[in-house]
């Protein structure tokens, strides 16, 4: 019998995003600290770094990281909902145009490109929150520049929605691992209680496994779909 399996690499892909905006440009570079200068702010990058650590760290059983990116899943789903309300809001101010007046889609003749390198599927959700908010921002701007708003509304609600953005970075920046593995939390040794005490209660569905991010790989030994795998 031939033998049909064959040595093939994994699948790669090149992906990009493009900002219209210098808000949106500004919130993936991030602020770096500067002397006697405002608090710094991680931007994009460092956000997808720390993600792709809980990643690692949940996929060597840590429970820790479970629990944060089941945390970080919900707060990017809350904080894309909040998004979206606003650049609905935002779309719908267009409605008290006069009759007439046709706009066009506004974009940046020479928009910012940023290649993503991504191990962490979770942190496309970040990414996807920046470009919602690139959207806003676009909207926002033309409705400015056409007199629908007020300067100062224009700001005010550009502020809003780029707390939302740095709301979610700095929740991941919290994120601290354990360095342990569930069976140490289940045999109860020192280093796992020291880490409950350091960390915070581990809720009995994130150390049984039961609940965990929809975007979590399977704990080790266990397969959620046998006979298909993940080429990436």
């Amino acid at each position: 019998m031939s033998d049909n399996t064959f040595n093939m690499g994994p699948l790669r892909s090149a992906i990009h995003i493009q900002l219209h905006t210098h808000n949106a440009t500004r919130l993936w570079t991030g602020r770096r600290a500067t002397e006697n200068g405002p608090a710094p702010i991680i931007g994009m990058p460092r956000f997808i770094e720390i993600l792709n650590q809980m990643r690692i760290a949940a996929e060597h059983n840590d429970p820790y990281a479970d629990l944060w990116m089941l945390r970080m899943e919900e707060k990017l789903a809350q904080s894309r909902k909040l998004m979206q309300v606003m650049l609905d809001q935002a779309k719908a101010m267009f409605s008290e145009l006069p009759e007439g007046i046709d706009i066009e889609h506004c974009f940046n003749v020479q928009p910012a490109r940023f290649p993503l390198f991504i191990n962490a599927p979770l942190a496309y959700q970040g990414v996807y929150l920046l470009t919602d908010f690139d959207q806003l921002a676009r909207q926002l701007l033309l409705a400015s520049h056409i007199a629908v708003i007020p300067r100062r509304e224009m700001h005010n609600r550009l502020n809003n929605g780029a707390t939302v953005i740095r709301s979610a970075f700095g929740l991941a920046q919290k994120y601290h691992g354990s360095g342990l593995t569930r069976q140490d939390f289940i045999d109860d040794t020192p280093q796992a209680r020291a880490a409950i005490e350091r960390l915070g209660p581990l809720p009995e569905a994130i150390l049984s496994g039961k609940l965990r991010s929809s975007f979590s790989s399977p704990l080790p030994g266990k397969t959620e779909n046998p006979g298909v795998t993940d080429d990436a």
